[in-house]
């Protein structure tokens, strides 16, 4: 899976190799390398998606799905779930786009990127008739230091412009989570990560909390989709949804075991969770990204002394 692209030979030869070797960088280059490094230093991860060349998100999706599908087979759901959280399922999986499947576990991934305001190409250096490797220099914007960064972007043709190929490190990182591995250090993260400040002690659920999510989790269980948005989901929510809404979500849940597993699954991941109190203590935040769910945050909230799901 792994490219093999000794990046410190490349600039050297890069800039003593001769003309039939290598070559100017063309504008159409330089803007797919540029995209690339802003992506990157984006955090976005589905800008980087967008920024990769459509063949090698399909080629790292198809490694990596009949991984997925091989490991189901089985019974072994470790690779998707580090790779997509432990809600996630290969059904929905299979369903995403290439760039939706990439940007889905690319939040897993590490990629050192520099924000540049500007960036110059001082060399293509081809590698076969579709992949050129280009040295890059780029400015920091003003306020980050005067040091113009060198880097290397590799990038494939597509039609009649260029777009990145997936760097090395990137897949040496994918072979990581899909054998189990500690990812490698001195890396910062595609996405940021959010992490308590150093010493604070994490809040933890209370009683009642721990209550309410087992008796929701187990109407559900017991197919009581009526019961689970009647008694466990908010008063204020059920205020503000009419009452056919309110028909139609329990209809879904009846219907769908997909959908009463997400919701159990939720309950189970936000069980094990730190809670972020707001509101003198009377709401409480929890942060599930990356966990698998279509949505990254789960709240819930105190009405009478009483706790309930708030959306």
């Amino acid at each position: 899976m792994v490219r093999n692209v000794r990046i410190v030979t490349l600039l050297v030869l890069a800039l003593i190799a001769p003309a039939a070797w290598s070559a100017g960088v063309s504008g159409a280059q330089e803007r797919a390398a540029q995209e690339f490094l802003a992506a990157v230093a984006s955090g976005n991860t589905q800008a980087i998606a967008a920024s990769l060349h459509p063949d090698e998100l399909r080629r790292v999706r198809a490694g990596i799905t009949a991984r997925l599908r091989a490991d189901a087979a089985v019974g072994d759901h470790r690779v998707r779930s580090r790779l997509f959280g432990e809600a996630s399922n290969l059904g929905d999986i299979e369903r995403l786009t290439d760039q939706s499947f990439f940007a889905a576990f690319g939040k897993r991934l590490r990629y050192p990127g520099r924000l540049f305001a500007k960036v110059k190409g001082l060399e293509a250096v081809k590698d076969g008739d579709d992949i050129v490797h280009i040295v890059i220099r780029g400015e920091q914007p003003e306020g980050r230091g005067k040091m113009r960064v060198v880097t290397l972007v590799t990038l494939m043709a597509e039609g009649r412009g260029w777009k990145a190929a997936m760097p090395s490190e990137v897949e040496a990182q994918i072979e990581d989570l899909l054998d189990g591995r500690e990812p490698a250090t001195g890396l910062v993260p595609l996405a940021p990560v959010a992490s308590a400040a150093p010493g604070a002690a994490q809040a933890v659920n209370s009683p009642e909390i721990r209550s309410l999510l087992s008796s929701a989790a187990g109407a559900l269980l017991g197919g009581h989709c009526d019961e689970y948005y009647g008694e466990y989901m908010s008063p204020n929510f059920r205020r503000s949804t009419s009452a056919r809404a309110l028909g139609t979500l329990v209809k879904s849940c009846e219907r769908s075991d997909s959908m009463r597993e997400m919701l159990v699954a939720t309950l189970r991941i936000v069980d094990g969770s730190s809670p972020r109190y707001e509101q003198d203590g009377a709401r409480a935040r929890y942060d599930i990204t990356g966990r698998g769910l279509p949505y990254d945050h789960f709240v819930l909230e105190k009405i009478d002394g009483r706790w309930y799901i708030a959306e």
